[in-house]
């Protein structure tokens, strides 16, 4: 189960019937630049460049080596793009699952007020270098550093260190306008911004100790820091662009599980009509893998006494409006988990580790949770069930595989005439849902164990369309960002799906996989979800 942890242009004819413009529009930054730690410089105007002096003491000591700094700024109607690269004769990064240690990285930061200091609570983007990729945050300068990552995450970032140049490159998408919780601010052309560059930074010593330099003079981030000598963003912005035109009659009803007024997870429900979020549940009981019913009604999901209490893993069921919480299984010791509803909503498929470190598929009554039929033949690991329309099931297995790689397959309801649907090697699949004729799901890019391989926060998972007759499959995604969970809207128009980037938010995309931009507003803390 993928929890809570990770080709696309269109013919111009098309983009600018999807974007409401007209073929004279510019392409978008968001669309022109993938955010995935590359690029070349020699392609862009207005490339400035910077000799820089790493001082230690953060940057207030003696002077511990020198680099140059390349760097360039664009800007669009709704984005600025940040592009710089440095010279770096090492590589300073973490290990994420050992501690955050002795790493470099940089930061972005504005003076949002325009009033010449960084005062608490202004925006800044942050990239810190792991042994796995970077990572990025949207924070915001803060009295208290242990807290300073916004509630609402948005913007993308990512950072590369190529070894035979010794050269870093990052590259930063950040929005013009402030978010839902007002954490970031306006961006244009009276903004003042720097960039800090960090090396060697180590935390664990009896004091903390890094080396850092600035593009704007005097390094530092700190709240009170003298912002009047920064750089003006250069705001270019001109003429029209082909932004996709989000849908305006979306229908039906989504699901979601968010941690941001619950640490252990709380249900609630979107309305993608009237844009109404309505908190379902308020309870000591973590939460995973929501399903909705078809007819909105009721929502079942797994839950436990807390996220690590595998053992007591069960299937739940409670109504939309929060009433009737029932609990429908009883396997402890055996975990129990994703749930997902019969076409006629009387009956639930779920995944039961009945084999120990295997799952089997299971079907249930939906009502009392009276067990129909176990439907996985001994010794296949088979998870993720969902239905498709016609009442059959698919689910992913490893009967065509050598697990960890994982594929997708449909059965019938009973357990027979299985159809195998993907096959890719290298690769692992998970979480499909299916419309008439068609599947949806992720695909985790390497045949490892991405519940136990640190690449598996940082690397591509993609988002593929496969045929249910098994003859053909495409990608609809492959930006190099975790994408997860596709789900078609209702109409079958659209698909839906977590992006986890430094935060997961839900984004909605056409059927050809085009980003049409965020589904649920202003929460970027969410777990799992699911429309109907």
């Amino acid at each position: 189960m993928i929890r809570c942890r990770l080709t696309l242009a269109l013919a111009s004819l098309v983009l600018a019937a999807c974007s409401g413009g007209s073929s004279g529009a510019h392409t978008p930054l968001s669309e022109r630049y993938p955010i995935d730690g590359h690029f070349d410089l020699a392609q862009f105007t207005g490339v400035q460049q910077q000799q820089l002096d790493f001082r230690d003491a953060f940057g207030t000591g003696n002077i511990v080596k020198s680099t140059t700094a390349r760097w360039v700024v664009e800007s669009d109607d709704r984005d600025f793009y940040f592009a710089i690269e440095w010279t770096d004769d090492t590589l300073n990064s973490f290990d994420p699952n050992v501690s955050v240690d002795d790493f470099d990285g940089i930061l972005l930061a504005f003076d949002n007020d325009h009033n010449g200091v960084l005062d608490e609570n202004e925006d800044a983007r942050r990239l810190l270098m792991t042994d796995f990729g970077s990572i990025y945050s949207d924070v915001h300068a803060d009295s208290v550093p242990q807290a300073d990552a916004d509630v609402t995450g948005d913007g993308l970032g990512r950072m590369t260190y190529a070894a035979g140049t010794q050269t870093y490159q990052a590259e930063f998408l950040i929005p013009r306008t402030a978010d839902g919780a007002g954490e970031d601010g306006l961006l244009g052309a009276t903004t003042r911004w720097k960039f800090d560059l960090f090396d060697h930074v180590q935390f664990l010593l009896p004091r903390p100790s890094g080396n850092e330099t600035s593009l704007a003079g005097a390094p530092g981030a700190e709240v009170g820091h003298d912002a009047s000598a920064w750089p003006l963003l250069p705001d270019t912005a001109s003429g029209s662009y082909a932004h996709p035109a989000f849908p305006a009659h979306l229908g039906g009803l989504i699901a979601f599980i968010s941690d941001h007024e619950n640490p252990l997870g709380d249900i609630y429900t979107f309305d993608p009509a009237t844009g109404a979020i309505t908190r379902v549940t308020n309870s000591a009981l973590f939460k995973d893998c929501v399903s909705l019913s078809h007819d909105r009604t009721r929502i079942a999901f797994h839950g436990a006494p807390s996220a690590t209490d595998l053992a007591n893993y069960e299937i739940y069921r409670v109504d939309v409006g929060g009433a009737n919480l029932v609990q429908l299984t009883n396997d402890a010791p055996i975990l129990s988990g994703h749930p997902g509803w019969s076409p006629d909503d009387s009956e639930i498929v779920y995944a039961s580790f009945l084999g120990g470190g295997i799952a089997s598929l299971v079907r249930i009554d939906a009502t009392d949770g009276t067990q129909l039929a176990i439907l996985s033949p001994p010794g296949a690991n088979e998870n993720d069930p969902d239905w498709t329309p016609d009442g059959r099931i698919v689910f992913k297995t490893d009967r065509w595989s050598t697990y960890p790689e994982l594929r997708i397959g449909v059965m019938d309801a009973d357990g027979t005439n299985v159809v195998q649907l993907t096959s890719l090697s290298g690769t692992s699949d998970h979480d499909p849902t299916a419309i008439a004729g068609t599947c949806v799901f992720e695909r985790f890019m390497s045949a490892t164990d991405y519940s136990t391989d640190p690449f598996a926060l940082y690397s591509s998972w993609n988002i593929v369309e496969a045929q249910l007759d098994g003859s053909s499959e495409h990608t609809l995604v492959s930006d190099g960002w975790v994408n997860w969970l596709p789900v078609h809207d209702p109409s079958g128009k659209y698909i839906a799906h977590l992006k986890t980037v430094g935060y997961t938010d839900l984004r909605l995309m056409t059927r050809d996989g085009r980003d049409l931009g965020r589904l649920l507003p202003d929460q970027t803390q969410i777990r799992y979800f699911d429309w109907k």
